[in-house]
């Protein structure tokens, strides 16, 4: 809903405009003018309100863009060599696995509160299902996820998020 009225605020504000104008037009009948530049300016500070806000959405989403994909790097070879040897089975292993998870989870939970975007999550979802292909990470994920210690996060949430428009 976000992110559709990020897209379509001005045509949301003149088509409210305009029917409450008709509506004053037809139904009172007296400070017509008065109620019609009350109904502009509203429809002028939902759009800057608008604006405003998703300004500060999109500030909010380049901070978690920056510190997921910073978290994401510092554990990216780790995560490699997991996945190259197949190795997710040891403590030093699961510990990475299991940090990779979380931060799994915390940009869900972002994603979910609406401050990540659709095509973000699409991306990191399809990064998730890549690693999730080794036998020993999905052993990992299978155990951890049913602690339900991820926001909710599941298997199937991940797979929709792959396929998100």
């Amino acid at each position: 809903m976000r992110h559709f009225m990020f897209r379509h605020y001005w045509w949301i504000a003149i088509g409210l405009a305009a029917t409450i104008t008709w509506l004053i037009v037809v139904k009172v009948q007296s400070n017509r003018e008065t109620l019609v530049s009350g109904t502009v300016a509203g429809a002028l500070g939902f759009c800057y309100f608008v604006q405003k806000q998703r300004l500060d959405e999109l500030r909010l989403f380049k901070e978690l863009f920056t510190e997921f994909n910073g978290r994401y790097d510092r554990m990216n070879e780790k995560l490699a060599d997991i996945y190259t040897h197949n190795s997710g089975n040891n403590p030093e292993s699961r510990n990475v696995l299991v940090d990779y998870f979380n931060l799994c989870a915390e940009e869900y939970l972002f994603y979910q509160q609406g401050y990540i975007h659709p095509a973000a999550w699409r991306s990191w979802c399809r990064g998730m299902l890549y690693y999730l292909k080794r036998d020993s990470i999905r052993r990992v994920w299978d155990e951890e996820v049913n602690t339900d210690s991820y926001y909710g996060l599941s298997t199937a949430l991940v797979s929709e998020g792959a396929v998100l428009k």
